[in-house]
């Protein structure tokens, strides 16, 4: 049997709960995220307050630390989000276009690929219940295309959000909507092959980049632990406080164009 989550463990609540549609261009953290993710980062936050300074009263900069985490997580959580709702898109299409093909009208289709989603992933998933949702304004004759371009403008994916303009211009012009699924679908498809080679390829250059960051934090505990002597030179004193406030504002811009030279957007 299935375990039914918690609403504070599994993330924001999805539209079918509150009624609200989710806007994925940005992440909100559900109550456990946020104990969890703030704890991290004022642990990291004292730990580098200690490494930097080794006094009590610098622990405020915690704060900063915690700060500058919380907002890496966001944006790392929402784009696997976003990434997410794209592999299961293009699932939906497929299964969209097998039953155009069978005869099917454009919106039976859509009911019959959104019960193909629950099969597959089950009510819960992000993209299953959007679907849930648009089926639902179907049977108030809402038209289908003007809910798809909702969706795409609110997934902040791109590809979502050209379905939607172009299943809209085939409507009114009475195009061919089974050849264009297809045409949807296999760019889709290439567009996730691509990204999935390129991962593959940056993978090495994270890890470096990771290994190089924590490189700094690792030789100043090792002089701490085996020069204290040496090191102690650098707390205690203004100079020694500049120094290290200047060598941490280098390394966190470091930190940022190294993630930002190895996270690669392809959708």
């Amino acid at each position: 049997m299935k375990r039914k989550i918690p609403a504070d463990e599994e993330g924001p609540p999805d539209a079918a709960v509150t009624g609200r549609r989710t806007d994925f261009r940005t992440y909100h953290f559900s109550r456990r995220e946020l104990v969890r993710y703030l704890a991290e980062g004022l642990l990291i936050g004292a730990a580098v307050v200690w490494l930097c300074y080794s006094t009590w009263i610098a622990m405020p900069a915690a704060a900063v630390v915690a700060v500058f985490y919380l907002r890496l997580k966001k944006e790392e959580l929402g784009e696997q989000r976003r990434l997410l709702l794209t592999i299961h898109f293009r699932d939906f299409l497929s299964s969209l276009h097998t039953a155009m093909l069978a005869g099917s009208s454009l919106e039976n289709g859509v009911r019959q690929a959104g019960a193909d989603m629950v099969r597959l992933y089950g009510r819960e998933d992000i993209l299953s219940v959007e679907i849930a949702g648009i089926v639902r304004q179907l049977s108030f004759r809402q038209p289908v295309e003007a809910l798809f371009r909702d969706l795409g403008a609110r997934s902040g994916v791109e590809d979502i959000r050209f379905f939607g303009d172009i299943l809209s211009i085939t409507k009114k012009t009475g195009g061919d909507f089974s050849a264009m699924l297809h045409s949807s679908w296999r760019n889709l498809c290439e567009k996730l092959d691509t990204r999935q080679e390129i991962e593959t390829v940056a993978a090495a250059a994270r890890y470096e980049q990771m290994v190089m960051s924590l490189m700094p934090a690792l030789i100043i505990l090792y002089l701490r632990l085996t020069f204290d002597g040496f090191a102690e030179q650098m707390y205690g004193n203004p100079a020694g406080a500049a120094a290290m406030t200047a060598a941490l504002v280098l390394y966190g811009a470091a930190f940022c164009l190294g993630r930002r030279m190895t996270t690669i957007q392809v959708i």
